[in-house]
């Protein structure tokens, strides 16, 4: 593969007093090399470090032999550098076409933006990945995989040299991931340096040429692809063999009955929501974990912000404990003890330069409140108690949460909805881009959750292992319809194989 593209030696960081970089070395060729490690482990730091967001304490930098101070924060443009950043960087006001050439925008012989030539040339590359988005649509009219595929084509359009995708198919369906990967084989060919990061093993191995492995911000290897395997590579990411990780979800997922004979928690009848959702119908029991398994544009997401009261203009009936829900809000979701853990974290479910504790009892003000103000005692104690259940890592809970990765960010989600004391779980891909022992702790909080018997929950999840090892039942939902319907109970195929089947 060559000379050393990149050269990082002896980086170090910290944030807030708590050291996240370690004396970090990193090295680059012309090739794909995957970067893995759990959430917290550096990997966006270091990266970030690399594109100039943010700053090293110390240690050395070189890129294609010109050396650099990581003191100093240097435009990424300069460095031949582009960035798909794992949190979209995207600007929800402007067109996609806009957003592609957002630090490159066409412009005419007067200096003013060009958006005729910024839309045949967006249309060029949208088509070049076999995307199908309209480019003069705003961002904030899109999904979250269509967004995701805005963020690409904005990368690919800078044409640099080096291209650093972190967790870049984490809201593709597989016949986008497929077409990603030909792309970044092509681009491979042409000389092009990849970072790849992902959580998903399974990607590393099928994409990369050399993987590095990152823990708690130190390095632990890095070799040739096909000189380790999974078992290797997981072990250096969490210190736990294999077998022990994937035993782990499952020796929690004992079987159980479900108490049909009595009035459900939550029943949907004919649900339809535009083109959406068509005809949708299912009971959730207590003590229940519903699976709802489909592909990205499925109707997954809508049935989910449906009952929450997200979307307007829908027909069928919302039944909560035996009581139809009339024109669902949101509000009026909270106060019948729904609660949704949407599926951009930091979009819809935080408030990033807020603090743990914030952003925890954000859900519950009214009822820490005292006359006109706020108990902070007895705020910081929700808040501590909470970061303690669900194993927050975190320097504490008035860290603001835009600084945790992304496992933690989506645990401080799930630590607000456990405070309003609800007994309907949604949660819409409650595992979106993070590490496989955030996941494993988010399952079992799960299934915590339900285990009194007096609660529910349904989960929609784009890895289909979580599903088929954390729901007592599952909905398979395409083109906004159900197909079909398997349960446990009755010895059903749940296998993360038979859900990919039909899906």
């Amino acid at each position: 593969m060559g000379e050393n593209v990149i050269e990082m030696s002896k980086i170090n960081k910290s944030f807030s007093g708590v050291k996240v970089l370690y004396d970090v070395d990193f090295e680059l060729k012309k090739e794909v090399l995957g970067l893995v490690g759990k959430n917290g482990a550096g990997k966006s730091t270091l990266m970030k470090i690399l594109f100039g967001v943010e700053k090293a304490d110390s240690g050395s930098l070189k890129i294609l032999e010109e050396q650099f101070d990581p003191t100093r924060p240097v435009k990424a443009q300069n460095r031949n550098i582009a960035m798909i950043f794992q949190e979209f960087s995207l600007i929800p006001t402007l067109t996609v076409a806009e957003n592609v050439f957002l630090y490159n925008l066409q412009k005419n012989k007067f200096g003013l933006l060009d958006k005729n030539s910024c839309r045949k040339e967006a249309q060029k590359i949208l088509k070049s990945l076999h995307v199908k988005i309209d480019p003069d649509v705003k961002i904030n009219e899109l999904s979250v995989a269509e967004k995701q595929s805005v963020e690409i084509a904005k990368a690919f359009s800078e044409q640099k040299k080096i291209l650093i995708m972190d967790e870049p198919t984490a809201a593709l369906s597989s016949d986008q991931i497929d077409l990603l990967f030909q792309i970044i084989r092509k681009l491979k060919s042409q000389g092009i340096s990849i970072v790849y990061i992902s959580h998903n093993l399974r990607q590393i191995f099928a994409i990369c040429d050399r993987i590095m492995v990152i823990k708690d911000g130190r390095n632990v290897f890095t070799c040739n692809t096909d000189e380790t395997d999974m078992e290797n590579v997981i072990n250096g990411i969490t210190g736990l063999e294999q077998s022990k990780m994937g035993a782990h979800i499952k020796a929690e997922t004992s079987e159980k009955k479900i108490t049909k004979d009595i009035t459900p928690l939550l029943k949907v009848e004919h649900l339809r929501y535009g083109n959406k959702v068509l005809d949708v119908s299912f009971a959730l029991y207590p003590g229940e974990i519903l699976g709802i398994a489909g592909l990205t544009g499925s109707g997954r997401t809508e049935i989910l912000e449906s009952i929450f009261g997200v979307n307007k203009d829908l027909s069928g009936k919302i039944i909560i404990k035996g009581e139809e829900f009339k024109k669902p809000t949101p509000k009026k979701a909270l106060e019948k003890g729904l609660i949704l853990i949407p599926d951009e974290r930091q979009v819809k479910g935080l408030v990033l330069g807020h603090s743990v504790m914030h952003n925890i009892i954000l859900p519950i003000l009214n009822k820490l409140k005292e006359v006109l103000f706020l108990n902070r005692k007895k705020s910081r104690t929700v808040a501590k108690e909470l970061v303690g259940k669900l194993n927050v890592v975190t320097a504490g809970i008035d860290q603001k949460v835009v600084s945790l990765s992304g496992g933690n960010q989506q645990k401080v989600v799930l630590s607000k909805a456990i405070s309003t004391d609800s007994n309907i779980l949604l949660l819409d891909d409650p595992i979106l881009g993070i590490d496989v022992e955030s996941k494993q702790e988010i399952a079992k909080i799960i299934k915590n959750y339900v285990a009194s018997g007096q609660s529910a929950a349904i989960l929609v999840s784009s890895e289909l292992e979580m599903i088929s090892e954390v729901c007592d039942r599952v909905l398979v939902v395409r083109d906004g319809k159900v197909l079909n319907e398997l349960q446990k109970s009755k010895g059903e195929d749940l296998s993360e194989a038979k859900l990919l089947s039909l899906v």
